[in-house]
């Protein structure tokens, strides 16, 4: 008698339910950012709302997709992608049901805001132990056909550390062999944010058609009140695309904002030089402090920006001697970002060191001192 072995499931069959899974999500994202304007008419004749609604109703799903795509992907990389796909499945199918049932404007406006909490991205943590610096073989293996964007600043927030001109050269080497469609976006906000008379690294703008970069008059230039920034592209076709994006979109500043900001631009190089020594000023004075207390804190110094990154020490602080420092700070109303709020240790902090009198600065530092010792 001759028997037969059972027929095995191909060993490719996860590698492919895999990609289906991904594909259908990632097919799922892009039609829901189009959809409602094939339907836009029909939804102002049913709902009213005017313009103003129609728009926020077009605008609420990419705004909170935008606020909180990241956040997904860190919390992918913590609880599991797998786990984080499904749930953002769910979500977005609730969403989806939600907004069909929508027997009002605000009702669907709503909905909308939750579907974008179902999209998903993908990230490449660094961490101070690296110096922040990017595994790039672990950027290569994050790649696959179906991405569209890379997101990257430079210099980091919050380490102030930023991207050499190889490294971004290897990126999109690394983007031409697995996703040759994909766009790299460079945020250079902090790129003139320099301490004193140091120049500026210079940017990546122009490096390739498949480069975009942006910047911002937020953070430099030291106005946050004014939420105007620009972005620089080589590709004529895709400087049209964002032109014609941007008078699409229901989110913009006013004409006082623009006026302000060419008043401010007029006057760039004043207004940088004065806040690069005043951020010198900062960084030495955290300089100073962190030398105070050699064997217990380390740091990696910004190359600019206004914040930097701190180590607690893992050889004289345990896990709760950590939670005791920040619990401390919190008592005291001393705000530091937790290492784990971006993919780093409980041991790392982001100190920001571009506060306004530096005597508020030194206050601050003193209460870190304080919660060192308690």
């Amino acid at each position: 008698m001759t028997t037969s072995a059972r027929p095995q499931r191909s060993q490719s069959w996860p590698l492919t339910a895999t990609l289906i899974a991904t594909s259908l999500g990632f097919g799922v994202i892009q039609l829901d950012v189009t959809v409602v304007n094939v339907a836009v008419k029909q939804i102002g004749a049913s709902f009213g709302g005017g313009i103003t609604g129609l728009q926020w109703v077009v605008s609420a799903y990419t705004l909170v997709l935008a606020a909180l795509i990241l956040t997904a992907g860190a919390l992918g990389d913590r609880f599991g992608a797998k786990r984080m796909l499904c749930t953002g499945f769910v979500v977005f199918t609730a969403a989806s049901v939600l907004c069909g049932l929508s027997t009002s404007m605000a009702m669907l406006i709503a909905a909308r805001a939750v579907q974008g909490l179902g999209a998903r991205a993908v990230t490449v943590a660094s961490r101070f132990e690296d110096g922040y610096r990017i595994d790039l073989d672990a950027f290569a293996a994050k790649l696959s056909s179906r991405t569209r964007l890379v997101s990257v600043a430079s210099p980091q927030n919050p380490s102030g550390v930023a991207f050499r001109h190889d490294e971004i050269e290897w990126m999109l080497a690394a983007m031409s062999r697995t996703c040759p469609e994909a766009l790299l976006l460079i945020d250079e906000t902090y790129r003139e944010a320099t301490y004193r008379d140091a120049v500026p690294a210079a940017t990546f703008a122009g490096m390739s058609p498949r480069v975009l970069t942006c910047g911002s008059l937020s953070k430099a230039h030291g106005a946050p009140g004014l939420r105007i920034g620009w972005l620089t592209v080589s590709d004529a076709a895709l400087a049209e695309e964002l032109r014609l994006a941007k008078f699409n979109s229901s989110l913009a500043c006013g004409t006082l904002d623009e006026l302000l900001a060419v008043r401010l631009l007029a006057r760039a190089d004043q207004v940088l030089a004065e806040r690069g020594a005043f951020l010198a000023q900062a960084r030495e004075i955290v300089e100073r402090w962190i030398k105070g207390h050699a064997g217990r804190l380390h740091w990696l110094p910004p190359e600019a920006g206004a914040m930097c990154c701190v180590q607690l020490d893992p050889g004289a602080f345990g896990p709760q001697d950590a939670d005791r420092f920040h619990a401390y700070l919190g008592r005291e109303r001393t705000l530091v970002a937790r290492g784990p709020w971006f993919g780093d240790t409980g041991h790392v902090f982001r100190l920001g060191l571009g506060y306004e009198p530096l005597d508020r600065l030194e206050q601050g530092l003193g209460i870190i001192s304080a919660a060192l010792a308690a």
